[in-house]
């Protein structure tokens, strides 16, 4: 885990991020030429109800840090009463979770608005995105708590159903994007 701020946001993601690719919702890359990774808005995008999936670009990190490769995914989807974003890092196999972050601007406080503190983020540590059979079955947050041992799941925010199940859908809808580009280099 990396510790930022917006006074040490840019020498930080120079240090770690040694790579940005730009992806297709087919998990191709696309001529990062004319499209810079950092820039790409994917809220605005996801707001933009006009655009199809296809026509949609994909942001993709690369970084490293003590000498180990992580893929950093941005996400958005819709929570109860507006939008959810977050970033989840993959650990070099492209599968186990390494770390996560969600954030809002408007959930309630105490209820879906938790999906920014540390005990619903760290529940993701871990996880991972495929089955047993290598196929793609994301991560769900399930209401009265996941099951102990499952790696594809964790505890939703009691309160908080909506926007749990609008995390689970980000999560389904967004790694399902990068995956496919994540089975090209496993």
């Amino acid at each position: 885990k990396v510790e930022c701020n917006r006074n040490n946001a840019s020498e930080l993601y120079n240090k770690y991020i040694k790579k940005s690719i730009v992806i297709n919702s087919s998990g191709e890359t696309v001529d990062s030429d004319n499209i810079d990774a950092f820039y790409i808005d994917v809220k605005k995008q996801y707001r933009n109800k006009t655009l199809s999936i296809e026509e949609k670009v994909f942001p993709l990190f690369v970084a490293e840090k003590d000498g180990s490769k992580y893929y950093i995914a941005p996400l958005v989807g819709s929570g109860l009463w507006g939008p959810i974003w977050g970033f989840i890092a993959f650990e070099k196999d492209c599968n186990t979770i390494f770390g996560a972050s969600f954030d809002h601007k408007t959930e309630t406080p105490g209820l879906g608005a938790e999906i920014r503190e540390a005990f619903f983020e760290d529940e993701f540590i871990g996880k991972k995105i495929l089955d047993e059979n290598s196929t793609f079955v994301s991560i769900d947050v399930v209401k009265g708590g996941a099951e102990e041992g499952d790696y594809h799941q964790v505890d939703g925010i009691t309160g908080g159903t909506i926007t749990s199940d609008g995390v689970t859908n980000m999560l389904k809808n967004d790694l399902k994007v990068y995956n496919n580009y994540f089975k090209t280099i496993r």
